[in-house]
C-alpha cells in the first residue's frame, strides 16, 4: 500500500475546509498519472470517516470503505465488460445513471456525508460526461464529489468550471525517493534517479514499471529503434505490446517519448555529464549517432499526433507500433 507523501498543504487546506463546513461539493484533483491523487483522496475520505463516525464504530466504516462496500461512498471507474472480460475503454452513461440514483436516494446512514470518487474523469465519454455535468450543476447537500484527472484538457470546460481545481505538481526527488524506497526493496540510487526522469517523478508509474519488467521492454525498444527495417525484434516487441491494456500502452508511449527526448539531448550536448549514469547509456548514445534530429522529431510527432486517435478509435496497437518503429 502506497502511503501519501507530499501534498501536505493541499491536504491540510481541504481537511480544514471540511471541518469548517466550507468544502465545495465538487473537487477536481489533476496531475501526472501515478503521482498520488487517489492515495490523497483515500486519506482524506478516511479522515472524514474518522470525524463523522468517531463514536459510531469507526473501524467498521473504514473497513467498508477499504472493501468498496460503504453505503455512503461510491467509486466510479472503468468496469469489466461482461461479454469480453476486458476492462471497458470508458466510464459509461449507465454508470452515471446509477450514480444519480445513489445521490438521489435516502441514505441508510443518517447525519453522514455521501462521497463519490471518479477515477478517472478522463474516461468519461461524451454521453457520460454530459450526464456527469448535470450532477455537478445540481449539487446535493452534504455530498462531496472528487474527480481525478491525469490530463485535465480531456475534460469538458463546463465540468472543469464547476469544480474546485487542485493541481498536483511533480514530487521533489527527495519525496519521490522516500516513496520508492518504502515500496521497492533494494533499489539503487541510480535506478531511482533513472525512474524519476523516466516517469517525470511519478511513483505509481515507477512501481508499475518496476514490477512488470518494463525495463526489459525499454531495452528492447532501444534496440528496435537502431534501424527502420522490419526484423524479428520489432515483431517480438509489437507482439508484447499488443497484449497491454490501454493504460499500460499509454505508459509505454510515455516511455518512448522519454527515449526520444533523451536521445535528442545527447545529440545536442554529448558532454552533458548528468546523463552518463542512465541505464543503457551506451546504447542510447549509439542510437543518438544513428538517428537524425529530423527522424527523432518525426517519430515524436507521430506519437503525439496519433496517440488520442489510437485509444478513441480502438486502433490496432501492433500496427501502430510497427508504423512507429519502421519510420
Amino acid at each position: 500500500m502506497i502511503e501519501l507523501i507530499g501534498f501536505e498543504k493541499e491536504y491540510g487546506d481541504l481537511l480544514n475546509r471540511y471541518k469548517s463546513n466550507n468544502l465545495p461539493n465538487s473537487i477536481l484533483i489533476h496531475g501526472l498519472s501515478g503521482i498520488g491523487k487517489r492515495t490523497f483522496i483515500n486519506k482524506l475520505v478516511k479522515n472524514i470517516i474518522n470525524i463523522e463516525f468517531k463514536y459510531k464504530n469507526v473501524a467498521h466504516h473504514l473497513n467498508l470503505f477499504k472493501n468498496n462496500t460503504h453505503p455512503n461512498i461510491k467509486i466510479i471507474e472503468k468496469e469489466i465488460d461482461s461479454k469480453t472480460g476486458k476492462i471497458k475503454t470508458n466510464i459509461t452513461i449507465d454508470q452515471i445513471r446509477t450514480l444519480k440514483t445513489f445521490l438521489n436516494s435516502t441514505s441508510i446512514i443518517q447525519n453522514s456525508s455521501k462521497i463519490v470518487i471518479v477515477d478517472s474523469a478522463d474516461y468519461l465519454n461524451i454521453s457520460s460526461a454530459n450526464s456527469m455535468l448535470k450532477i455537478l450543476e445540481e449539487p446535493k447537500e452534504s455530498t462531496y464529489i472528487f474527480l481525478i484527472s491525469n490530463q485535465i484538457s480531456l475534460l469538458l470546460p463546463t465540468i472543469r468550471s464547476r469544480c474546485l481545481k487542485i493541481k498536483f505538481n511533480t514530487h521533489s526527488l527527495t519525496d519521490f525517493t522516500q516513496i520508492i524506497q518504502a515500496n521497492i526493496d533494494e533499489i539503487s540510487k541510480e535506478e531511482i534517479n533513472f525512474y524519476y526522469k523516466l516517469t517525470y517523478g511519478s511513483p505509481g508509474d515507477t512501481i508499475l514499471y518496476y514490477n512488470n519488467d518494463f525495463l526489459d521492454i525499454f531495452q528492447l525498444s532501444i534496440k528496435c529503434l537502431t534501424s527502420n527495417d522490419l526484423d524479428d525484434d520489432k515483431i517480438n516487441l509489437s507482439n508484447i505490446l499488443s497484449k497491454l491494456t490501454n493504460d499500460e500502452f499509454n505508459n509505454y508511449l510515455s516511455m518512448l517519448k522519454f527515449i526520444l527526448i533523451f536521445v535528442n539531448r545527447l545529440k545536442v550536448n554529448r558532454d552533458d555529464k548528468s546523463l552518463i549514469n542512465m541505464p543503457n547509456y551506451l546504447e542510447l548514445e549509439s542510437l543518438s549517432a544513428n538517428l537524425t534530429q529530423k527522424n527523432l522529431v518525426d517519430r515524436f510527432d507521430y506519437l503525439t499526433n496519433n496517440q488520442k486517435e489510437l485509444f478513441s478509435l480502438n486502433l490496432d496497437k501492433k500496427i501502430f507500433i510497427l508504423n512507429f518503429l519502421t519510420q
